[in-house]
């Protein structure tokens, strides 16, 4: 998928690639104190870094969005790509990204899991998350994944019954190695399918 490309849902709930016509409507999300990164809801700090940084170089920070589509995970690492997408009923409601390497669905130990989502906590509890994450496995699908492995904290009840909604399964419960020793995480397998 490119730039401006759609993933429709049989709702109102699509995912956007990043584009420049709707990145105000990001800008106001991180501006009302929203974290893209839900490990840094409530870090003020980093949510006025990003805000700066937008605001700074607008195109140059949706470029940054973009190119963060591919990343290294480490020295001698296989490539892991990432595609971003933005949770959109109209408005901004989130975003949601599938973290994957080409040709295998194993991940490097450092990356937690191929899904990651956070949804402005103007929209939640609307089942915005659960049709996002609906429609990111028809993107995993397209990619060639067959299964896919998600973590949430074991204090994210939220989260836990966006996972099992879409058919979740819980396969383990531990720390993670990119996360603090002490935060334990739920391991869930999902299967990727090609319609809705």
């Amino acid at each position: 998928m490119t730039s401006g490309d759609k993933v429709k849902s049989t709702g109102r709930v699509v995912l956007l690639a990043p584009d420049l016509e709707n990145l105000s409507c990001f800008e106001a999300a991180l501006a009302a104190g929203w974290s893209p990164d839900p490990r840094r809801a409530g870090d003020h700090a980093y949510i006025l870094g990003e805000l700066q940084r937008l605001r700074q170089h607008r195109s140059g920070f949706l470029d940054g969005l973009i190119a963060a589509d591919r990343r290294r995970s480490g020295i001698g690492s296989p490539q892991v790509v990432t595609r971003l997408f933005w949770i959109w009923d109209g408005e901004f409601c989130g975003s949601i990204s599938l973290r994957f390497q080409a040709g295998t669905e194993e991940l490097p130990s450092e990356v937690s899991g191929h899904v990651g989502y956070s949804v402005v906590p103007w929209k939640q509890r609307n089942g915005h998350a659960t049709t996002a994450l609906k429609l990111l496995m028809l993107v995993a699908a397209k990619e060639g994944l067959h299964r896919l492995v998600i973590l949430c904290n074991e204090d994210n009840h939220a989260s836990r019954r966006v996972i099992e909604r879409n058919g979740g399964e819980l396969f383990m419960r531990g720390p993670h190695p990119s996360d603090r020793p002490d935060q334990i995480k739920l391991y869930f397998r999902l299967k990727a399918r090609a319609t809705i």
